[in-house]
């Protein structure tokens, strides 16, 4: 019921869904970001390996082969124009761009960490565990504390500084 009063409310007073007015103010529609891994993830299967892929970045075996499902899925119930590479490639470089700016802040802490893998890790984890808490309706919304990740705060790598060299001795 959610989904289709988003979309009734967004493709007409959101023009088409180019602006989200059903999350907004008197409305309060969340949106709910849901797949084929959120579904497995609700119905008890686990996350398996995490894994840090070139193309995908962070993900899990689950997370990975629900998106190549979803990804899949529109092109082949609907064909053309989702078929076409041009279409779908302009969709994956946006959607990633979205992503990279609404994480740009938890994205520069966990580079400035001292373990940016096991922070990254961590946070996905995490992350993805609220979000099928929030569909099971444990959690009201899938927010994260940073001050709950162990590895986000831990101390920088060393540097590849030259050691302090000890004053030399005086001329006696």
């Amino acid at each position: 019921a959610e989904t289709v009063g988003r979309f009734a409310i967004n493709s007409t007073i959101g023009v088409a869904g180019l602006f989200d007015f059903a999350k907004k103010h008197p409305i309060n529609l969340p949106r709910r970001s849901n797949g084929l891994a959120d579904t497995l993830g609700y119905y008890g299967v686990g996350p398996g390996p995490y894994l840090f892929l070139p193309v995908f970045g962070s993900t899990t075996v689950r997370d990975l082969l629900g998106r190549v499902v979803d990804l899949s899925l529109l092109p082949a119930a609907v064909g053309k124009p989702f078929t076409n590479p041009i279409v779908s490639g302009t969709k994956g470089v946006l959607s990633s761009i979205d992503d990279r700016v609404e994480n740009d802040v938890i994205l520069t802490r966990v580079q400035e960490s001292g373990n940016p893998y096991a922070a990254m890790r961590e946070y996905y984890l995490m992350k993805r565990q609220a979000e099928i808490d929030v569909l099971k309706g444990k959690r009201s919304d899938a927010n994260i504390d940073l001050n709950e990740l162990e590895f986000l705060d831990s101390l920088p790598a060393p540097t590849n500084a030259p050691a302090k060299q000890p004053p030399a001795p005086k001329p006696q």
